[in-house]
């Protein structure tokens, strides 16, 4: 009869040992849309990483739409998550996503675009002042006059914020000198190509002349303005920023159509995303070693771990984009 006891003691625990040893983390990341190819990247190199350290990891998108992404982070509540990584299509709106989040114990981390006023756990961002800065110095460094046009990202973006605000602090001094003057100056709705197109045009119709400098937001916004240049048969060089180093942007760097593009490293921002919502959700104090700073939401002083973005240009294509990161290929680019 001990004997049998002693068995059923041992069986048990066992037992118990296994199914504690099978109860891996549940991670979601929910992005805002497909449409923008980064994001895709992204979700796939935060899932790859929290693979690797054990966790199972959920991930969807909500096709731009706000009702969705609630609908969606619900459902990845009920799965029981214990910790959700969210690019919000409104940063407003979200809020309540982190609200019920952390109602049912769960740690919320907002990807690229701040969540406002609400108990958020964590934000992984780019660094805009950084990229403001280094777009005006690629801008700068091969055409130190001239006449600007700013066209930033949507206005309801405090990315978009944050970067124009870059860029007018680091062009202040060319523009105090008289070497830059600063024509024309404007946000672009959903940052757009189409939008931005329009807007550079009733530019060039109303004032009757061409900017020599476009400080373009993001890759997209500067093919809308390259194909209105186009249009116009410009023959004068008109030197254009831009970011996300899409293909289409690389491709109009290598055309001489577009001077730069800001390369985000998305790979090591997701992975690096992925590693910190694990400390979160263990508690563990190794995630101190990851902030750099925090940012106001307007509730609470959020922690904030901000990627550096590089320069992408003509010159330095191939080391950064095929050789280094191994984000596309030669045939991708040339071909």
């Amino acid at each position: 009869m001990r004997n049998i006891k002693y068995f059923t003691i041992i069986s048990l625990v066992v037992l118990i040992n296994a199914c504690q040893s099978d109860k891996s983390v549940k991670l979601g990341f929910l992005y805002s849309t497909s449409e923008t190819a980064r994001y895709n990247k992204e979700a796939e190199f935060f899932k790859e990483f929290a693979k690797k350290e054990g966790a199972t990891v959920f991930v969807e998108h909500c096709n731009g739409d706000e009702a969705i992404q609630y609908q969606k982070a619900l459902e990845m509540f009920d799965k029981g998550i214990d910790g959700l990584a969210i690019i919000a299509v409104n940063a407003n709106t979200a809020a309540a996503i982190v609200r019920e989040g952390q109602e049912r114990g769960v740690k919320v981390m907002a990807y690229n675009r701040l969540i406002k006023n609400c108990e958020l756990d964590f934000f992984v961002s780019g660094d805009n002042f950084q990229l403001g800065k280094m777009m005006v110095e690629e801008i700068i460094k091969v055409k130190p006059s001239g006449h600007a046009v700013i066209l930033g990202g949507d206005k309801y973006d405090r990315n978009a914020i944050g970067l124009a605000t870059a860029i007018h602090e680091n062009l202040k001094p060319h523009i105090e000198s008289g070497n830059i003057e600063l024509k024309y100056d404007t946000y672009i709705e959903e940052w757009s190509g189409v939008n931005a197109a329009y807007e550079l045009e009733q530019y060039i119709s109303l004032s009757g002349e061409v900017p020599d400098i476009i400080f373009a937001g993001f890759d997209g916004i500067a093919n809308g303005c390259i194909e209105v240049l186009e249009k116009h048969q410009v023959d004068k060089p008109v030197y254009i920023s831009g970011q996300d180093a899409t293909i289409n942007g690389v491709k109009n760097i290598v055309a001489g159509k577009q001077q730069m593009t800001a390369f985000h490293p998305l790979k090591e921002s997701a992975s690096q995303a992925a590693e910190v919502m694990l400390l979160l959700v263990a508690n563990d104090k190794k995630i101190n070693d990851f902030i750099s700073g925090t940012t106001n939401n307007g509730q609470i002083e959020v922690p904030t771990l901000r990627v550096p973005s590089i320069a992408v240009t003509r010159d330095n294509i191939d080391q950064v984009l095929i050789k280094e990161t191994k984000f596309y290929t030669y045939e991708q680019i040339y071909e």
